[in-house]
């Protein structure tokens, strides 16, 4: 029979709300539950699970885990809703002055992680977010890298991994929560990195191999698989689709940095109700939807002015010049017939 686990006194509010999103991988995500939970409460955190309809004997886990104490707050959603709107509805319920979204195969290793990563953030500005770099080179590539007695603190010029990020409150009042329009496995975190760019807020960098493991993918690919969600090609066509168009984050990032989009997104979905404490009913906003609809038109216009924008480009003289020197060499040139 394995331990209970005794989170922080009821009395003693988190500072940080970890919210944690599921969708299948057992394994891993016990060993992320249980390895989180192993860690110092010396600032204390709340455990915060989202399930997005696994199967379930996973579910039971999870329902089981609360019991024990595992987790504080479990919230059971009736299908796969998408990996930001289950972070959201995290985010959204169990308020926190921080708000951290750890992926359910990612087991935190150094047990006082909360007070490490809180004491390197202190060199940055407060109006940042915090996200695991993959490496050290990851950490130290772009300019503003800072030494400190905590660490490296890096910069980061695009968007941060999400499997480990941090967001403080005084941002996410400025920027509100996950962008919930990019579907099961979209692109929430570059659209966030995004939406920090325009604000004029920085992205810190800490080493993550130092605080956590990335546990194998197990199950992920059947899973993914049997669902019909190819994520490989969902992730491409964030950025353009095969027939030309701008995917939808690169649509945003062009809405964005324009300044013709508000960077607080409308929220897609409300949540309606919260049966026996954890089954969460949630819908589709009206106002989301005649959002989508009034928009469309316009979207439209975007999508054909972006696609006659590729089909008509051509490259600049200089690079036509050394295009054409190099095809020269090899009789590919406009001037030669070919090779046989």
């Amino acid at each position: 029979m394995e331990q209970d686990f005794q989170s922080h006194p009821s009395d003693v509010a988190p500072v940080c709300n970890v919210t944690i999103p599921v969708f299948n991988r057992p394994g891993a995500t016990r060993e992320t539950l249980l390895a989180l939970r192993r860690t110092s409460q010396e600032v204390p955190f709340d455990i915060t699970v989202v399930d997005n309809g696994s199967d379930p004997d996973l579910v039971g886990m999870l329902l089981e885990f609360r019991e024990r104490g595992v987790i504080d707050h479990l919230f059971l959603l009736p299908r796969n809703m998408g990996v930001a709107c289950a972070a959201n509805v995290g985010w959204e319920l169990v308020p926190a002055p921080i708000y951290m979204k750890l992926d359910n195969d990612t087991a935190m290793r150094r047990t006082r992680w909360l007070p490490g990563l809180l004491a390197l953030w202190r060199h940055g500005r407060p109006q940042s977010n915090l996200g695991g770099a993959f490496n050290l080179d990851m950490l130290r590539r772009h300019p503003g890298a800072t030494a400190t007695p905590e660490g490296m603190l890096g910069v980061c010029p695009g968007n941060l991994p999400g499997q480990a990020v941090l967001i403080p409150k005084a941002v996410s009042d400025e920027l509100g929560f996950w962008n919930e329009e990019y579907g099961l496995y979209g692109g929430e975190d570059g659209d966030y990195g995004l939406r920090m760019s325009c604000a004029g807020f920085p992205q810190y960098y800490y080493h993550g191999p130092d605080y956590f493991e990335n546990l194998p993918e197990e199950d992920a690919q059947t899973t993914y698989a049997a669902r019909g969600i190819d994520k490989r090609r969902l992730h491409r066509e964030l950025v353009v689709t095969d027939n030309l168009l701008p995917g939808k984050l690169f649509l945003n990032k062009i809405l964005y940095a324009s300044g013709v989009r508000s960077l607080r997104p409308m929220r897609r979905y409300e949540i309606l109700d919260i049966a026996d404490g954890c089954r969460v009913s949630v819908a589709e906003r009206r106002e989301y939807r005649e959002f989508r609809r009034d928009l469309a038109p316009h979207l439209a216009a975007v999508n054909r002015s972006f696609k006659e924008h590729l089909m008509s480009f051509r490259p600049d003289p200089a690079t036509a010049q050394a295009l054409k020197a190099g095809l020269a060499r090899h009789g590919q040139d406009g001037r030669s017939g070919g090779a046989p």
